[in-house]
């Protein structure tokens, strides 16, 4: 695994530039977030996305999010109208994460029955750089395996599921949070789970 460090308010380019080759060749990268560190794949990878699913120790296709670098392009990957969009406007970017009805850019394997994505854009200029220089949303899943081992400190942390990293952004320690998900459906909407995030908006 290779290990590149970044500064995470002005971003080295070299740092985005690597991250976005090892992602465009299928790799998992391993990202400081904005709530934890993450583990990115590029859209559509499906080699990728079976490392990511052996990371988390599971057999099951997991419940993917997207890393948008504004609301633009979310149309394309999600079915939103303008009461939703709103709402996301006001909320992003931020510490939060909208589940919505995927359209039919998701790919099938990325989907599980329910056929749902969640939509993120977080407050990371780094993140925010990596989706702009890739010229499409990653997939994005928390650091973390099913029995636990988490990730926040990558002079600290080496927890079993790292060999399934291929790159490893240093971003300094990383205390692990949790978004806020928000279900979004019709008219409707359900706080899944409050974390970061501030619910007192809705």
């Amino acid at each position: 695994m290779e290990r590149i460090s970044v500064h995470l308010n002005n971003p080295e380019r070299r740092a985005v530039d690597k991250a976005v080759n090892v992602l465009e060749s299928g790799g998992v990268v391993l990202v400081p977030g904005d709530t934890s560190y993450l583990l990115a794949v590029k859209i559509g990878k499906k080699s990728a996305l079976d490392k990511l699913n052996r990371i988390k120790q599971s057999k099951k296709r997991k419940f993917y999010s997207l890393i948008f670098k504004d609301l633009s392009d979310i149309a394309r990957y999600a079915d939103i109208d303008n009461r939703h969009f709103n709402l996301l406007k006001r909320c992003l970017p931020g510490a939060y994460t909208f589940i919505l009805t995927a359209s039919r850019e998701i790919p099938k394997i990325m989907l599980e029955n329910r056929k749902e994505i969640g939509i993120r854009i977080p407050e990371s200029r780094f993140l925010n750089d990596l989706v702009e220089a890739l010229g499409e949303p990653i997939v994005v899943s928390t650091a973390s395996n099913e029995d636990g081992e988490e990730f926040c400190d990558p002079e600290e942390d080496a927890p079993d599921w790292l060999g399934f990293v291929d790159l490893l952004v240093n971003g300094g320690y990383i205390a692990m949070d949790q978004t806020t998900i928000v279900q979004l459906s019709g008219d409707e909407y359900e706080i899944v789970r409050e974390g970061k995030g501030d619910t007192d908006i809705f």
